[in-house]
């Protein structure tokens, strides 16, 4: 499975990650590295949550998306993963625990958001990044989640979404806007399985520079 900083390096003009960070990513979510697995579901398609009480709440993604913005205002230098991870993550991933230290984590959100009835997992990166992902949704719901996002999240924006182009495939969708914090939102999928009819859906949040 690719990994949210998967998806954003995939635009090589929103992020200037280096491959180092990218290795570190890959582990932190295959969790090799020991992060928290999340709630990722089995299936593709909605009922990911069936049972948990959990109710959609764009309210509290908008929210998530704007404090998320302001948290990463100062750039990369004042920023941690394990101060992110202890302000953020419902618990310490594994991974932080380790020596040294991963440089990107997977885990639960401290409050728990879920869309499509799909409950969102937290990725965090030393390079300036905080992201939201739901793993396995079906081509369906994946569109959905980025149609609704782009409605949803335009008061976030300070400019209009713009279309990154995929040259390469086609099949994967990015969009981008900057916030007034001058942080860059991204939202998009790729899939993931296309015989089993998998997508992976993906909302970050760059800090500046």
């Amino acid at each position: 499975m690719r990994p949210l900083l998967a998806f954003v390096l995939a635009c090589s003009a929103c992020t200037n990650a280096t491959e180092k960070s990218r290795a570190a990513w890959d582990k932190a979510v295959s969790n090799r590295g020991g992060a928290s697995k999340g709630a990722g579901g089995s299936g593709g398609g909605r009922g990911g949550t069936a049972g948990s009480g959990l109710r959609d709440t764009w309210q509290g993604l908008a929210q998530f998306t704007t404090d998320a913005s302001e948290i990463l205002a100062g750039g990369s230098t004042t920023i941690t993963v394990p101060r992110l991870a202890k302000r953020l993550c419902a618990e310490e991933p594994e991974a932080l625990a380790q020596d040294p230290k991963a440089e990107a984590v997977s885990c639960a959100p401290k409050t728990p958001l879920a869309l499509l009835g799909r409950e969102l997992e937290l990725e965090l990166g030393s390079d300036s990044t905080i992201g939201l992902f739901a793993r396995e949704v079906s081509d369906q719901d994946s569109g959905e989640l980025v149609r609704q996002t782009l409605q949803r999240l335009r008061g976030v924006c300070r400019e209009p979404w713009t279309t990154e182009s995929r040259a390469d495939n086609a099949l994967k969708e990015f969009y981008r806007c900057p916030t007034a914090t001058g942080a860059t939102l991204m939202v998009g999928r790729f899939p993931t399985n296309l015989a089993a009819g998998q997508w992976h859906f993906s909302l970050a949040v760059l800090g500046p520079g």
